[in-house]
């Protein structure tokens, strides 16, 4: 009974076919156990085992490869692949022995398994990030771009193919190659968004435009695969298998949109409202989602595109797409991606250059040339201007996942060769490294703001109207803002323009969103209850000042490494004078400070160095005298000002004076100066212009103090700081001074925050008042280095 039993496990793992008349019997028995290596067993002998050297040495290698190539600004994709191809036939595949001991053959078989099972996973990842009702807010211009990139790239690679057919036949390769050409001309919407973010430009002006025209292009890829290509092939073979196979698709995909999509967001909503997603139904999700591609292959249908498919119908973003993205995204960016990525490298050959590997090359590279050509033409006719319109036009022949999934899914379906397998991984590498490299170098999203006449608190007085610009992330945020509003005295005779800008990072979605929020709407917007209520509390602000307050407000969404660009970009369009920008850190009402997003800070810093107007960071502690402190007609705020010469505090001081005019505020502006000499009598000196600004405002007499404090380096200042606590509200100062001023000197070695400045700096440490420190743009957006 034993041995048939033996017998029948050993058929089980037995595989027969026939060769000529002869029968070849393949076995292969796998173990997973190993007894040890002091028992002389080989751990590399075992399936387990040698699955996590191959995912260690995947990882290891593919960082180091990144490393490598990051100061060449490559995407982590193509680090991945060319980690493959190095460890594949260029490197690790001239040893036989030491390539067979890491990559048996027996064993790639299970990582191939694992490497797809997690695709799977990952694609479905993908599709949830993507909102595929955004296609119909696609503007003109976009469309137009992606639709003429993509016809294009297939009308030049095919008219390239059929000259290469007349002169060489390409034989055998014809359909692999004819697919190929459908394939290169395909600029995948994830693709083009995972290499904008990693490139940091997802939300600037181009980067929106290719964002589009890729989801025209990807739209337009899957009409003409579904319809028009099995519509050909109907024809061609004068069957209706193609055509079945559509309604078949047709009919799986409207069962999952149907039945299953409402399925899942049942789900999701059973999960309390602002509570993490549980475990139980983040399983049946994932559950679902296995089901979903079991029955895509029964179905005959790729297990990865019904997944990605399964993904694009559910809602985007909080509180399902955040959630589903966020857990999947580290086990699938850190293994399977990689793993993925490095064995489509592996699977590279070294072969000899022929003519007929010359002649597929040229049929690829015609496809990208049309694809560049069609993109820049309509750029240009768009009137783009002629280096975005390059940097457009290269960014659509990027390539990624999508790309290599589908490279890889013709590959094991015997459809292309290995010949052409690796022409078009070293195609899809080559064209993707030049592109980002040449990217970097000609495409500077600021380069708009650095043309732009800037814009300063002092140039409201000649405009006869302060437009300030509020950067907010929470709710936390919203009351200093207001408070620090309302002091700045909006009045008939000086009318203020408040625009309100939420942020937010981009979470469980692939496209940034900047979105003018309409009053007539009071819906909530891409599901942010946030928002909403940031917006009620400046409606209020400005029903409170009718008639003095004019009130936009608008909702970004963006990843913090970019986010700098949607405020320099609101901040230019609307002529603001001044953004007001929240500090990272917050207080306590007992004095504790904490960080609350380390991420802000990057943020205020690349907005400092490229906003079009003056800007200004609140250091907010008006909880630590355990009320908020909102100025209407009752409380009295004292405001001092620290002026130490420069055109930053010249704007601070502007500023201060403007808010002066509030009824219910009084300034105290200490001058702080060394001893002067008789070569420094030059010196700006802030009293004269405190009495030039009285003189044209009557109603500031007897409302502003000015001290004039003498000191003899950074020790002096900070002791008259420290007389400033207890007796004041806000305290006002510039970032940058005059250089080298004696009055820093001690301050600037130990500034631990540079984009406070010195004085700043010293402001943010141990007090109970709050801090504004102001800086003007300066017109070469050089500043002095500290």
């Amino acid at each position: 009974m034993a041995e048939e039993t033996e017998l029948e496990t050993l058929n089980q793992l037995s595989s027969y076919g026939n060769i000529g008349q002869e029968l070849l019997v393949c076995q292969y028995i796998e173990k997973h156990a190993t007894k040890g290596i002091y028992l002389g067993d080989n751990p590399l002998h075992h399936t387990t085992a040698i699955l996590i050297i191959q995912i260690i040495f995947i990882f290891v290698v593919g960082k180091i490869t990144h490393l490598l190539l990051k100061p060449f600004h490559q995407t982590q994709l193509i680090s991945q692949v060319v980690a493959g191809i190095i460890s594949g036939p260029i490197l690790l595949g001239r040893y036989q022995k030491s390539f067979d001991m890491v990559f048996p053959t027996a064993s790639l078989m299970t990582l191939s398994t694992f490497a797809e099972f997690g695709m799977i996973i990952y694609f479905f990842k993908m599709g949830v990030q993507i909102n595929p009702k955004q296609i119909l807010k696609i503007e003109k211009q976009a469309a137009i771009i992606g639709l003429v990139g993509h016809i294009s790239s297939i009308v030049f690679g095919s008219v390239v193919l059929t000259l290469v057919q007349r002169f060489s036949p390409l034989k055998d390769e014809v359909a692999g190659v004819e697919g190929l050409i459908f394939l290169e001309s395909l600029t995948a919407f994830s693709t083009i968004s995972r290499v904008l973010s990693e490139m940091n430009i997802l939300n600037s002006d181009i980067g929106r435009v290719a964002l589009s025209a890729s989801m025209v292009n990807d739209a337009s890829s899957w009409i003409l695969f579904f319809v028009i290509v099995n519509g050909a092939r109907a024809l061609q073979e004068t069957s209706y298998i193609p055509l079945l196979a559509v309604v078949v698709s047709t009919c799986f995909f409207a069962i999952v949109f149907f039945l299953l999509k409402p399925l899942v967001i049942w789900i999701s909503y059973r999960n309390p409202q602002g509570k993490p997603m549980r475990e139980s139904h983040f399983l049946a999700i994932m559950s679902i989602l296995l089901f979903l591609g079991f029955s895509a292959e029964v179905a005959g249908q790729p297990a990865f595109l019904v997944a990605f498919w399964f993904g694009l119908i559910l809602p985007d973003g909080p509180p399902l797409g955040s959630v589903l993205a966020e857990r999947i995204d580290t086990v699938g960016s850190t293994l399977i991606v990689p793993a993925f990525c490095t064995i489509s490298g592996l699977r590279t050959i070294v072969f000899p250059i022929t003519s007929q590997a010359i002649w597929i090359e040229v049929v690829l590279l015609a496809v990208q040339i049309g694809k560049f050509t069609g993109t820049i033409l309509s750029s240009l006719h768009f009137q783009i201007e002629f280096w975005d319109s390059v940097a457009l036009s290269l960014i659509m022949c990027c390539k990624g996942l999508t790309n290599l999934a589908f490279y890889s899914f013709l590959s094991y379906n015997k459809v292309i060769g290995k010949v052409p397998f690796t022409l078009v991984i070293y195609t899809m590498v080559g064209l993707t490294w030049f592109a980002t490299i040449v990217i970097h170098y000609i495409y500077d999203p600021s380069r708009k703001y650095k043309n732009y006449i800037r814009k300063s608190i002092k140039d409201s007085e000649k405009d006869h109207e302060f437009r300030v610009l509020v950067c907010v992330y929470n709710e936390e945020n919203v009351y200093p803002v207001i408070n620090l509003l309302q002091s700045s005295n909006p009045s008939k005779a000086s009318p203020l323009s408040v625009f309100v800008l939420h942020l937010m990072e981009l979470s469980g979605r692939a496209a940034p969103i900047l979105k003018k929020n309409d009053k007539t709407n009071k819906s909530n917007l891409y599901g942010e209850d946030s928002s909403q209520h940031i917006n009620n509390a400046f409606d209020l602000f400005q029903q409170h000042n009718k008639g003095n307050v004019m009130l936009q407000c608008y909702t970004a969404i963006a990843p913090f490494s970019s986010m700098h660009d949607d405020i320099c970009c609101v901040g230019m369009d609307t002529n603001s004078h001044f953004v007001i920008m929240p500090f990272h850190k917050r207080w306590s009402i007992n004095g504790n400070a904490e960080v609350s997003n380390a991420l802000i800070r990057t943020v205020n810093q690349k907005v400092l160095s490229k906003a079009p107007c003056s800007v200004g960071i609140l250091i907010d502690r008006s909880e630590m005298r355990g009320k908020m402190l909102v100025i209407y007609e009752t409380s009295l705020c004292e405001i001092a000002m620290i002026f130490l010469g420069g055109a930053d505090d010249q704007e601070a001081l502007v500023f201060s004076l403007h808010m002066a005019q509030h009824p219910n505020i009084r300034l105290t502006v200490f001058w702080i100066r060394v001893k002067m000499k008789h070569k420094q009598r030059s010196m700006e000196n802030p009293y004269i212009e405190i009495m030039e600004y009285i003189k044209y405002n009557p109603n500031l007499k007897g409302k502003v103090t000015f001290k004039e404090e003498i000191v003899e380096d950074g020790l002096g200042t900070t002791h008259v700081i420290r007389t400033m606590e207890g007796n004041f509200n806000l305290v006002i100062v510039g970032r940058h001074h005059i250089i080298n001023s004696p009055c820093t000197l001690g301050l600037t070695e130990w500034c631990e925050l540079p984009e406070l400045g010195p004085v700043g700096n010293l402001l943010a440490s141990d007090f109970t008042f709050s801090v504004l420190v102001v800086q003007q743009q300066p017109f070469n957006f050089d500043f002095p280095v500290y």
